[in-house]
C-alpha cells in the first residue's frame, strides 16, 4: 500500500496506536525528545486534539484492517505502541503488527493483569500495566533499551539514578559505529581520554551480554553499547566528539 504522501518521508519512527490521555502523552514526550512519530486513531474528535497539537496523525477507520498500519508506515518503523482503551483491540493491533514487521519493538498497554500473558503471546515485548503506566517509562523503553535493562537489574538502582540527578549527573548510552576511534581501547583508556569527566558502568556486546561492573582492561568493539555516567554537559561533549551518531536521551 502506498503511503499518504505526508508520511512517505518516515522511518525509523514511532506509531501511536490510540491518541487516549496515554497517547497524548507519549506524543508530547516524544515530540520534546526530538524523535520522529505518527499518530493512528479511528475518532475525530482525538485526531483534532492531534491536529492543535501539531502532531503528525493518520485517521485509521479500521485499526485492525492491516492497510491501516501499512499507511502509517509499520514496515518501516523502529517501534509501534498499542494504547488503545481496550485490551482486545490491543492485541489484536500486537498480532497484526508482529505479522507485517518481525523487527519491530511492539510496547502494548493492558487494562487487566489476565492481558498480559495475551499481548506478549500476540508479540508484545514489553506490556504497560496501570500499576506500572507511566509515558515517560515508555518512552525510556523506546530510546534507551540498554540503560533502562541496567537499571532494572536492581530495584536500589533506581534509587540512586534519582540522587544523582541532583548532582546534574546523568546515565547516557551510545553505540560505537564501525568508524569510531574509541575501538580497541581498554574502558581505562576510553575514561583516560574523558580527563576524569565520566565512568563507564556497563557495556552490553554487540551479541547482546550485558556486561556490569566491567573491568578497566576491557577492550571495547565495533557496535558495543557503552552505558557512562558524568556530568550532563560535559559527557555529552565528549560523546558527540568521538561518535557522530551519538543522540543523547535525559533520564
Amino acid at each position: 500500500m502506498t503511503p499518504p504522501s505526508h508520511l512517505a518521508h518516515l522511518k525509523d519512527h514511532v506509531i501511536i496506536c490510540g491518541y487516549g490521555s496515554l497517547g497524548r502523552t507519549l506524543a508530547m514526550n516524544l515530540a520534546a525528545a526530538e524523535i520522529p512519530f505518527v499518530v493512528i486513531d479511528n475518532q475525530r474528535q482525538r485526531l483534532r486534539l492531534a491536529q492543535q497539537s501539531g502532531h503528525p496523525f493518520y485517521r485509521g477507520d479500521d485499526l485492525m484492517d492491516e492497510n491501516e498500519l501499512l499507511a502509517v508506515g509499520v514496515d518501516r518503523a523502529r517501534t509501534l505502541v498499542a494504547v488503545l482503551p481496550d485490551d482486545a483491540s490491543n492485541v489484536f493491533i500486537t498480532l497484526i503488527a508482529r505479522r507485517l514487521n518481525p523487527h519491530l519493538q511492539i510496547l502494548a498497554y493492558g487494562e487487566l493483569p489476565a492481558t498480559e500473558s495475551k499481548l506478549r503471546f500476540a508479540g508484545a515485548d514489553h506490556v504497560v500495566l496501570p500499576s506500572s503506566i507511566s509515558a515517560h517509562r515508555i518512552v525510556q523503553l523506546i530510546t534507551r533499551p540498554t540503560v533502562l535493562d541496567f537499571l532494572e537489574e536492581k530495584e536500589e538502582r533506581s534509587h540512586l539514578i534519582e540522587l544523582l540527578s541532583q548532582l546534574d549527573l546523568q546515565i547516557e548510552e551510545f553505540t560505537l559505529p564501525l568508524e569510531s576511534p574509541l575501538l580497541g581501547l581498554a574502558i581505562a583508556e576510553v575514561e583516560a581520554k574523558g580527563r576524569g569527566r565520566f565512568i563507564i558502568v556497563a557495556v552490553r556486546r554487540c551479541n547482546g551480554n550485558l556486561v556490569t561492573h566491567p573491568p578497566l582492561s576491557l577492550p571495547l568493539q565495533a557496535k558495543d553499547t557503552v552505558i557512562a555516567l558524568g556530568q550532563a554537559a560535559e559527557i555529552q561533549a565528549f560523546f558527540r566528539q568521538q561518535t557522530p551518531r551519538y543522540r543523547r536521551f535525559r533520564i
